[in-house]
């Protein structure tokens, strides 16, 4: 299989220095001028080639316009952590919360005062409602939460008060479900130890984490640009026969907002993504990434049939190449004719003429 590969490129390589014989060198004197319509359709072609390299793929990319549908948050779950010298320890867990679109809320109710979502399709923001009591009972033996009240004393510059906001959507693919994670800047430790030894049941969390959020086409989650409004709420441990964690917003109108729901609440805006193969690929990888990428490999291939020009010019410079035609013909006929032995005979006379550069000058001599 190989050696016929072999032989099918060098008959191909025969044929192109057949054509180039008849087409450009028959004609052509020593000396001769290069006319004007030839110079002018070659630059042509090679201006119009490098624009297609560097334009064509911008285009496809760009004017392929893949469109745009609406990506909204299917599912959320909110979580709040202690984090100390102890380890980390889960409060208040919550995936108990109603996803409202903006088009159906109360008029009479305004969430926005600042005008902040004005610049965005209400088709993508989203008014996020969570129950204020913890969809999972706090089932921590009461060892494990007396040794970590201890560990709280070793260390207080390092206690910190992490509340993480999971949105889950369809598209983009492997990026269906994104995190933020907000870090309270200023919590009191000490109320934070009482809470949890049993001596307080409230304890107050400023500025826990942002108000309205931003959750972009290619699967990240952030902060919605030039906005500083922060949540602040109440966390409250409910000592019962099995005790529970409750998270209660302290903002009134956001209650209101959220048909009396006083829990955790956010504004979410998420945006449309493109569908489709080339949608996903876009989602998942910058148009700049696709474009570098191509461009890459397109100078890589005229990279590599432009070097080492100089080692083809015993195989492709040749006079005549009429008498090596004949002997790949021959081999193809000695095939077809079923005369395997005189097939390998010539074939092996071919490769012997290809390894010895004087057997092929004379070979390819012009008659």
């Amino acid at each position: 299989m190989y050696d016929w590969l072999k032989l099918e490129d060098i008959y191909a390589s025969l044929f192109l220095v057949k054509c180039d014989a008849l087409l450009n060198r028959a004609n052509h004197k020593i000396g001769q001028k290069q006319s004007k319509m030839t110079k002018f359709c070659s630059g042509i072609c090679l201006f119009l080639i490098l624009i297609c390299v560097i334009w064509a793929p911008m285009l496809i990319y760009s004017s392929g316009n893949p469109t745009n549908i609406a990506n909204p948050v299917i599912d959320v779950s909110l979580q709040v952590d202690v984090k100390a010298h102890g380890g980390r320890l889960m409060l208040f867990q919550t995936t108990a919360c109603e996803r409202i679109h903006w088009v159906e809320l109360d008029t009479d109710v305004d969430l926005d005062p600042n005008h902040y979502l004005d610049t965005y399709n209400v088709e993508d923001i989203q008014l996020v409602c969570c129950q204020p009591d913890a969809s999972t009972m706090w089932l921590i033996p009461p060892v494990v939460r007396k040794r970590y009240v201890q560990t709280l004393d070793l260390d207080e510059d390092n206690l910190d008060l992490i509340i993480t906001w999971i949105f889950i959507r369809a598209r983009p693919k492997g990026k269906e479900s994104v995190k933020y994670e907000s870090i309270v800047d200023s919590i009191n430790g000490y109320s934070l130890k009482r809470m949890l030894n049993g001596t307080s049941d409230r304890f107050t969390i400023l500025d826990g984490y942002p108000r309205y959020f931003r959750v972009t086409g290619s699967g990240e989650v952030r902060r919605l640009d030039y906005v500083a409004d922060s949540v602040s709420g109440d966390l409250v441990l409910n000592n019962g026969t099995t005790p529970w964690w409750s998270y209660y917003n302290l903002n009134l109108t956001d209650s209101a907002g959220c048909s009396g729901l006083d829990g955790p609440m956010a504004i979410v805006v998420s945006e449309e993504t493109p569908q489709g193969i080339l949608g996903e690929t876009l989602s998942k990888f910058s148009i700049w990434s696709l474009y570098i990428t191509f461009v890459l490999a397109v100078a890589r291939f005229i990279r590599l049939q432009c070097s080492d020009l100089r080692m083809r010019i015993p195989y492709e410079n040749l006079p005549s190449c009429d008498r090596l035609l004949d002997i790949c013909e021959g081999i193809y006929a000695a095939r077809a004719e079923g005369e395997l032995e005189v097939e390998e005979v010539l074939y092996w006379t071919l490769v012997k003429i290809y390894r010895s550069p004087h057997m092929l000058m004379e070979y390819t001599k012009d008659s």
